[in-house]
């Protein structure tokens, strides 16, 4: 009898120290996962002022070239008008063609590297939610092994 009750003490400590070591692996995961989520928000946030910085950026350039648009438009009436044609109106739009190919060609530029990297966040993003996914499922395996645990534990208590 006293060696069937040492038997189900130490089969009670194993389960203890188990049960303790499950409990340190799904705090461990736990933190693991806001960890996760906490450095996925930050990169979204950094991501989000960034895009806004550029949209910005952009917004300037728009209104510079409506702007010239506007300008040519009034010297092109002008010289509907008059039907003359002189040496600075000439040089003016030959100047504002030549920077509005030169904008149009940093903002072809921009936008593609823009969408490359939008890619490779979104792939990153993808990478993380089933990162996310794997610690939700191990945390629940572990949450399930625990519970069995302390049921078992429970029983041979009983």
């Amino acid at each position: 009898m006293g060696e069937t009750t040492d038997h189900l003490m130490r089969e009670v400590d194993d389960l203890r120290s188990e049960n303790e070591y499950l409990k340190d692996e799904v705090e461990e995961l736990r933190c693991e996962m806001l960890e996760m989520r906490d450095m996925f928000q930050e990169e979204e946030v950094y991501q989000l002022q960034e895009l806004r910085l550029q949209l910005e950026q952009a917004n300037k350039t728009c209104r510079i070239l409506q702007y010239r648009l506007r300008k040519a438009e009034r010297r092109s009436i002008r010289v509907a008008q008059t039907g003359l044609v002189d040496g600075e109106l000439v040089r003016s739009l030959e100047h504002d063609i030549k920077v509005s190919k030169s904008v149009s060609f940093r903002l072809y530029n921009e936008l593609e590297a823009v969408q490359k990297k939008n890619a490779q966040l979104e792939w990153e993003n993808e990478a993380l939610r089933e990162k996310t996914q794997e610690l939700d499922v191990a945390n629940q395996v572990l949450q399930s092994e625990v519970e069995k645990a302390r049921e078992v534990n429970v029983d041979d208590k009983n």
